[in-house]
């Protein structure tokens, strides 16, 4: 199977991978959790919470396809067989089943695998309540945006995080507008923090839901490029 990374970028010390379908960001997560040896923390900024079930839908069209009436029973089933092929210490074993993987598993399959402790995800559309991790609802004035108020408006605070060492995740999906990318350093001083705080960098393109939820016309590969940019900026700030 061809590598799903489009492209790496050096942003100063740290590496940024960009993926085209999220799920496959979790192929970085397990690489440096693997060379760091311990499990780390996931902080998440997308327009969706991506927080489905291990290979949810895969396992359910499956079942519906078996036996209806044992739907249930059946996806638990397959979603086990599934997970009892990876060894978490064999990247090679991850990318086999990688095309079974949605483009919204990837957070809670990397939690089930351990290759996460715990994770905070930074969404506009859902403030889940789950058994593990965190979810936050940017309010619907500040979607897109990276500015302390976006954050705030989500009930996000830096002095909440473990300190722990973590990764740190943004769909391009998120971004509507290319002044979403200004840097603000009086108005960006917690997404200033996360950046030059975490360990590894990676970003999905998800061209499809991008075209679909941007307000005003530009492509993927400016809206690449301008966080690209924005993540520099921050990263070489004296």
């Amino acid at each position: 199977m061809k590598s799903e990374h489009i492209k790496v970028y050096d942003i100063g010390e740290k590496k940024l991978t960009i993926v085209d379908h999220h799920q496959y960001a979790i192929i970085p997560w397990a690489e440096k959790v693997l060379e760091h040896k311990k499990p780390m923390m996931l902080i998440s900024i997308d327009y969706h919470p991506d927080t489905n079930p291990p290979f949810w839908l895969y396992a359910f069209e499956k079942a519906i396809a078996y036996d209806p009436d044992r739907e249930e029973a059946l996806v638990e089933q397959y979603v086990q067989h599934i997970m009892e092929t990876i060894d978490r210490n064999q990247i090679e074993s991850l990318k086999r089943v990688m095309p079974k993987m949605c483009n919204d598993e990837q957070i809670n399959t990397a939690m089930t695998l351990g290759y996460l402790s715990d994770y905070h995800m930074i969404n506009c559309m859902e403030k889940h309540l789950y058994p593990t991790g965190h979810h936050y609802r940017v309010s619907n004035a500040h979607f897109g945006q990276l500015t302390d108020d976006a954050f705030q408006s989500a009930g996000f605070k830096m002095d909440e995080l473990e300190q722990s060492p973590y990764i740190l995740d943004v769909d391009l999906d998120y971004f509507m507008y290319k002044t979403d990318f200004l840097y603000q350093p009086n108005q960006m001083k917690i997404f200033t923090q996360l950046v030059k705080n975490a360990q590894i960098l990676t970003a999905a393109r998800s061209l499809k839901y991008f075209n679909y939820l941007k307000k005003e016309a530009f492509s993927i590969e400016e809206c690449e490029a301008g966080l690209v940019c924005l993540l520099k900026e921050i990263v070489n700030e004296a």
